[in-house]
């Protein structure tokens, strides 16, 4: 409504503090474009300066998302800025792109939104082909629907992926294809929750080019509903309780992953690791020889990186699994709260928490995990100035980042049904 669409973009008076509002849905194509280009105008939760040095990826340094990643998070975590775009990719650049702007359509996340709408228009697609990406996938080639109807169901339905899933888009990829498209939607969702947790305003410029939303909208794709938006028929089931916990970690070390993987002495190599240390996990990156290294190294650099307190980001990745219904993750945050020292008692308590059974500071990034793992869309200022009550700014940033990397872990584990030893 016009109310609401007041009341996010005006921000809330010093005495009101700030907003609880999150920012509307759209309905239609119209009114889509219409937020994107309105999002220029907002200010980001966390200040954001004009200019940060570095940057290994030219094409997004100057962006608003670059700085804000340079800015908050270590260098070492960056390495993992290749997304997935392989210099030999399996998976096109426009199938990804299209993949990208659902799921970000999925998780309402306007920035984010906002470039891949330039993205495909660069890449020459028409405003009624991006349309259609919303309202008619009936004129989409079989491969490209596969692949956003599989991004569709990993960001509004990432705790309902079966078997059935998987083996359907065998029609149209190989195993090795399927490996790379999961890896990059999953980081999309990842990227979305930064971004729009950030409450990050859109770039005026990418690449050089002005972004803009003014291109005429045809009448049919402001009418009927969206393909993507999860409606009310989506209700999340409730986090698996500690008893479910237990059985699905159990469940995770002995089933068979849902692709074939990089053979463990291949991985091994790629990695640089020892093939005695290798995972499917491992397995499953190592499909990816440019950006599979990368990511393992980011992984390690962020959970061990002592700025903020390693427990509460394994309490962040267990929070997220449960809720993701990951048991691949859950059991990766078991033995990463193990090496840490975390009792048995702990994890219950994470579970639980209740009242005064675990820090402040912790509840709180838990309590944020929880909300922009089930509720992206509804992420607001105020759930941002809770973080700040506790953490400076840049630790408020890597419990937002953790947070977003942890929901790519689950969708990839899951997705692929990856076996993860006790």
């Amino acid at each position: 409504s016009a109310f609401a669409l007041t009341l996010w973009i005006i921000p809330a008076s010093a005495e009101d503090g700030p907003s609880n509002v999150p920012k509307p849905i759209p309905k239609t194509r119209s009114e889509t474009k219409k937020l994107l280009g309105e999002l220029k105008n907002r200010s980001p939760r966390l200040p954001v300066p004009e200019t940060v040095p570095g940057g290994s990826n030219p094409a997004s340094s100057n962006v608003i998302n670059g700085r804000a990643r340079r800015f908050y998070l270590p260098e070492s975590w960056l390495q993992a800025e290749r997304w997935g775009n392989e210099a030999q990719s399996k998976v096109s650049y426009e199938l990804k792109t299209q993949c990208f702007w659902v799921v970000s359509r999925g998780n309402n996340c306007h920035y984010c939104l906002g470039h891949q709408e330039h993205k495909l228009k660069s890449a020459g697609l028409s405003d009624d082909q991006i349309g259609a990406l919303d309202r008619n996938w009936d004129s989409l080639d079989p491969r490209t629907r596969k692949g956003v109807e599989l991004a569709r169901k990993m960001t509004v339905l990432p705790f309902a992926l079966s078997d059935r899933d998987v083996a359907s888009l065998k029609s149209e990829y190989s195993d090795a294809e399927i490996v790379e498209l999961v890896y990059s939607i999953a980081r999309f969702n990842s990227m979305n929750r930064w971004t729009d947790s950030m409450g990050l305003p859109q770039d005026s410029q990418m690449r050089g080019e002005h972004i803009e939303f003014d291109s005429p909208t045809q009448g049919r794709w402001d009418q009927g509903e969206s393909l993507v938006v999860a409606g009310p028929d989506i209700v999340r089931p409730e986090p698996w309780n500690w008893e479910e916990c237990q059985r699905q970690i159990q469940f995770a070390a002995t089933r068979t992953p849902r692709v074939t993987l990089t053979a463990k002495e291949e991985a091994a190599e790629i990695l640089k690791m020892e093939p005695v240390a290798v995972t499917d996990w491992h397995r499953a990156i190592a499909t990816l020889p440019a950006a599979g290294p990368e990511m393992v190294r980011a992984w390690t650099e962020m959970i061990s990186d002592p700025e903020l307190d390693p427990k509460i980001k394994a309490a962040i990745c267990w929070t997220t699994a449960r809720c993701n219904r990951s048991a691949g993750s859950l059991s990766m945050a078991n033995k990463l709260a193990s090496q840490l020292g975390v009792s048995e008692q702990e994890l219950q308590d994470w579970n639980s928490r209740a009242p005064g059974s675990i820090p402040i500071g912790m509840a709180k990034a838990i309590a944020f995990a929880d909300k922009v793992t089930c509720q992206p869309t509804k992420i607001t200022d105020q759930d941002i100035a809770e973080l700040r009550k506790h953490f400076s700014e840049r630790q408020t940033a890597h419990v937002i980042y953790t947070a977003a990397t942890a929901n790519a872990l689950d969708r990839l584990t899951e997705t692929l049904g990856l076996s993860v030893p006790k």
